[in-house]
């Protein structure tokens, strides 16, 4: 029975310091000051923290090459350390803005086409 549980704790653990978990915390942090500053329902807010963790966690370090061009930063600083919870935080308050344009672009091209 002891060597179940240190086996929980030990895939706990490895869980926790997981670099996809702790990505997808900062880009839930980056959702949620998206829904907090621009006044959204509670369930759009919980959209906005889920879809800025998944969005973080998916993207990995591929957030910190994007925001680096998007900034016009040296390439150097792709691998600096601290930076990939600054990037995921960035890509949370931002990507579910991005695919919600996008998805509205889409609908709006799709009713056009419609209306043909």
């Amino acid at each position: 029975m002891n060597d179940d549980t240190s086996f929980v704790g030990a895939a706990l653990r490895d869980l926790l310091t997981s670099t996809a978990v702790i990505l997808a915390a900062w880009g839930a942090l980056g959702g949620a000051t998206n829904a907090l500053t621009t006044r959204m329902r509670l369930r759009d807010a919980l959209r906005h923290i889920l879809l800025g963790g998944l969005i973080a966690a998916g993207m990995g370090s591929l957030s910190m090459a994007l925001i680096t061009a998007w900034l016009a930063l040296p390439p150097e600083a792709i691998p600096a350390g601290g930076a990939a919870g600054s990037a995921a935080y960035l890509v949370g308050v931002f990507g579910p803005a991005f695919i919600e344009v996008a998805l509205a672009r889409l609908r709006a091209r799709k009713g056009d086409d419609a209306d043909a």
